[in-house]
């Protein structure tokens, strides 16, 4: 962990702020959750409300299990320990996060009460109340629940471990619930209890309030140095420096404490409505109060009472006697406490931290948000630009000597380089099982590049509703179906001729084939056996292309001439040797003339689904093809020339390299990604749709189709 510090008082900790999605309801199914007792099967809804894909829990009780408790549908997150998600709900509920530690299995669970039970009586059960019994304003609306586990489990059990995140269990009335996630959030550490000179006694009366540092007296001091602040109760307060934090980017709030009475914390934050306070207290109350006090100007969110400690729990919860000696870790988000009350008022900046009330207090801390990343993006798990064979070994090492390079080639540039004995060697990137699998849970789709000269095996490791799968790919012309956790497809018997080639694979449709009722819940691994060279590893949402044309209706329906300078271009359909199949031929004379492809209406496709594009193509002179698109910024033509250099922007035309050797008289098939190709060459532009297909050129071209 690398601390960095700024300012003398603000310590910033990174830590991998990778973000994986659990649940986000994008892919339109439910596959991942399981029922056990009462309730109905989980559904995939439209919400009007989020304008996106939603769970829906429906009925009473439940429970529903998104991941498992252990075994092969468990989550087994080593790297993350915070979780979101969303929810929106009428009843009462429990929430349970399934986490392995070096002391067994705990569920950490989470309701609508404001109690802790830091050792509850069901077997390995930590409870940790969020509020919201009694406040209406929590009813019916979607809100945001953000947990440090860590700090959760350790609360409880400051000498327990946590291995592994494993599951999402949530049990109560109809729910709707989205973006389950897990993330490590970057800390920004404004006091970590070693300095006193990061507080001031803000009110002194009455007088001799005072600040120290003490070792932590509880157990073995686990947690250091702390800071003591001792006055008279309520009366005195103490603030946290620099007096003006004005962070403006991060909107969750955390802190530890240990007192032995009621306390308060006072948040100053400027929002879109003007100044406002957010005041934290713990009571007695068991159902707290809160709401909008001091003439609007403050939202008070009361915390609860103190949390209790025992092995039968529910009894005890009720009892407001001696508190333990755990400290208590409390988590808000801050930008959801204002909208509790205010559901329109936006959060700008938190200024300020205050506190009143005698007692400890450590590890204060602002921690970023998740950064959820749009299911629609592709993922790219290789491109071999970085220069590195990070993420790759050999997991079939012999015999000996098998190995992995990242090289240059003469026609994709950098690519990554697989030697061995042949099929008897075998590569991976991502992992099949524990640290490093890529755990893809929105995307059912697969696409790479490969040259390869000899045999060779392709493996997708995936996790489906009926256990592990592996999608194995072949050189061969037939699918030999289902053998064990094998499915085996044959992608072409010319696939091994030495030259570059790149696969689509829908690998939901692929399990169907031969498994209707099994769903993909998540894509793990990339695996290989054989010699050659492996390019641009991604996965996409889905692979649903649309076709343009492929000549084999025998008209050039949708095609027009926009461009004859010679008079003489046409435009025709016929049969071609080479491809044995049926392409469209364009005759003119060279980059005079231009052809143009629309809807046989000569209306443009407008289509907005899709952003890559591909198309086959057969010149031995000279091209230019133009991708008209609408873009963020405007219209953009995305122009494709048989070049090695990509020219950049000029106008309204974005100019890019297909390739030197794209025009030498024999078939090549070209690939792009719009969006990315537009983003490259003008920072912030965006891809709206793909409008037409335009050619300057004589040649014949196949296969035009958008995916």
């Amino acid at each position: 962990m690398k601390k960095i510090a700024v300012l003398l008082i603000l310590t910033f900790i990174t830590i991998s702020n990778a973000t994986t999605v659990y649940e986000n309801g994008e892919d339109g199914l439910a596959d991942g959750w399981r029922i056990q007792g009462n309730g109905q099967p989980a559904t995939n809804i439209y919400s009007p409300s989020q304008d996106s894909r939603v769970i829906r829990l429906q009925g009473s009780g439940g429970p529903w299990i998104l991941g498992a408790i252990s075994g092969d549908s468990a989550w087994n997150n080593t790297t993350e320990k915070t979780i979101s998600w969303k929810m929106v709900m009428g009843s009462r509920y429990t929430v349970y996060v399934v986490v392995s530690t070096t002391n067994g299995t705990r569920y950490l669970f989470y309701n609508d009460l404001p109690k802790r039970i830091l050792r509850h009586g069901v077997e390995g059960g930590i409870l940790h109340g969020l509020g919201g019994y009694n406040h209406s304003e929590y009813k019916n609306v979607w809100r945001t629940y953000t947990r440090d586990l860590e700090r959760d489990l350790k609360d409880s059990e400051p000498d327990n471990e946590r291995l592994a995140v494993n599951g999402f269990i949530y049990a109560g009335a109809d729910v709707s619930i989205d973006n389950i996630l897990l993330y490590n959030p970057t800390e920004h550490i404004y006091s970590d209890g070693s300095n006193i000179n990061d507080w001031i006694v803000s009110d002194n009366d009455p007088a001799d309030a005072n600040i120290s540092v003490i070792t932590d007296p509880q157990g073995n001091h686990i947690h250091g140095d702390v800071i003591k602040l001792q006055g008279d109760g309520l009366n005195n307060k103490y603030q946290l420096k620099p007096l003006n934090w004005n962070n403006t980017q991060e909107s969750i709030i955390q802190w530890k404490s240990r007192f032995y009475e009621t306390y308060s914390v006072s948040i100053k934050v400027h929002t879109t409505l003007g100044d406002r306070e957010l005041l934290y207290t713990n009571s007695n109350n068991y159902y707290p109060s809160g709401g909008i006090i001091n003439n609007g100007t403050t939202i008070w969110h009361e915390m609860g009472g103190r949390s209790l400690m025992g092995q039968n729990g529910w009894e005890q919860r009720r009892d407001f006697g001696a508190v333990n000696d755990f400290w208590q870790t409390v988590t808000r988000d801050l930008k959801q406490d204002l909208r509790d009350f205010e559901p329109n008022n936006e959060l700008i900046s938190v200024n300020s931290f205050e506190v009143m009330g005698s007692g400890l207090i450590d590890d204060v801390k602002m921690l970023s948000r998740p950064v959820i990343p749009n299911p629609k993006d592709d993922i790219v798990y290789e491109d071999a630009e970085d220069g590195t064979i990070e993420g790759w070994h050999v997991y079939d090492s012999d015999p000996a000597g098998a190995t992995i390079t990242n090289v240059i080639d003469t026609t994709k540039g950098k690519v990554i380089e697989l030697h061995g004995d042949g099929i008897a060697n075998g590569y991976e990137i991502g992992r099949r099982t524990g640290d490093g699998k890529w755990n893809g849970r929105d995307h059912k789709a697969i696409s790479w590049s490969m040259n390869y000269s000899e045999n060779f095996s392709i493996y997708i490791a995936v996790e489906t509703t009926d256990g592990v799968r592996y999608m194995n790919y072949e050189r061969r012309d037939e699918n030999r179906g289902k053998s064990g956790n094998y499915i085996r497809f044959g992608l072409g018997s010319n696939l091994s001729d030495g030259s570059w080639h790149t696969i689509y694979r829908n690998l939901e449709e692929d399990l169907h084939l031969f498994e209707p009722d099994n769903h993909i819940v998540a894509l793990n691994a990339f695996l290989i056996r054989g010699s050659g060279r492996i390019d641009d590893i991604k996965t996409m949402l889905t692979y649903s292309p649309v076709v343009y044309e492929d000549a084999e209706d025998n008209t050039t329906n949708g095609w027009s001439i926009y461009a004859n300078a010679s008079g003489e271009a046409n435009i025709t359909n016929v049969v071609d040797a080479t491809r044995g199949s049926r392409v469209i031929q364009l005759q003119g004379q060279g980059l005079g003339d231009g052809y143009r492809l629309r809807e046989a209406q000569n209306n443009n496709w407008h289509d907005i689904t899709h952003h890559n594009i591909e198309w086959s193509m057969n010149y031995a002179e000279p091209f230019t093809i133009y991708i008209e698109t609408e873009t963020s910024n405007g219209r953009r033509y995305l122009v494709y020339t048989p070049r090695d250099d990509d020219r950049g922007l000029n106008g309204s035309y974005i100019r890019v390299g297909a390739g030197a050797n794209t025009s030498d008289g024999s078939w090549h098939t070209i690939t792009r990604d719009l969006a990315k190709d537009i983003s490259n060459a003008e920072a912030g532009n965006k891809l709206i749709s793909i409008s037409s297909f335009i050619i300057r050129g004589s040649g014949r071209i196949d296969d035009i189709k958008a995916f």
